[in-house]
This record gives C-alpha cells, sequence and structure tokens, in this order.
C-alpha cells in the first residue's frame, strides 16, 4: 500500500488529479492524504473494495488499446 497526498498540479509525471466536480464528489480537499492500491486485475480491485473500511473509491483504469481509450473521451 502506497499512501500520497491530493495536491495542487506541480508538474509532476504520473500524478492523476481531481479537481471541481470530480474532488466534490470525492468529498476530499487539497492536503487530504489518501490510501493508493494498484489492482492487477478486476478480481483484486474488487477483493480491495469488498475487504476495505473505506465507503468511497476513485477507480483509475489504464486502457488495454488505444480504441478502448478514445471511446471513453
Amino acid at each position: 500500500m502506497t499512501r500520497k497526498t491530493i495536491g495542487q498540479n506541480t508538474g509532476h509525471s504520473g500524478r492523476v488529479n481531481l479537481s471541481g466536480p470530480e474532488l466534490d464528489k470525492f468529498d476530499a480537499d487539497v492536503g487530504d492524504e489518501i490510501k493508493v492500491e494498484i489492482a492487477e486485475s478486476k478480481e483484486i480491485a474488487r477483493a480491495l473494495i469488498d475487504n476495505s473500511d473505506h465507503d468511497e473509491f476513485v477507480i483509475v483504469s489504464k486502457p488495454t488499446t488505444e480504441t478502448e481509450s478514445d471511446s471513453h473521451e
């Protein structure tokens, strides 16, 4: 498990920024700590969620093909 902090855009690569409505829906503020876990499959992601004490999740997925990426824009 890796712990990250929600922060303002600093130009560091590899950062996922939540802002505006996304951040409002997540009920978090700049500076709040978040828990980050990497799931290599849907089954692992479901297990992480099912075994978590938390009620809210931000799900970030990596498209497997360029076509899949384009279809969700």
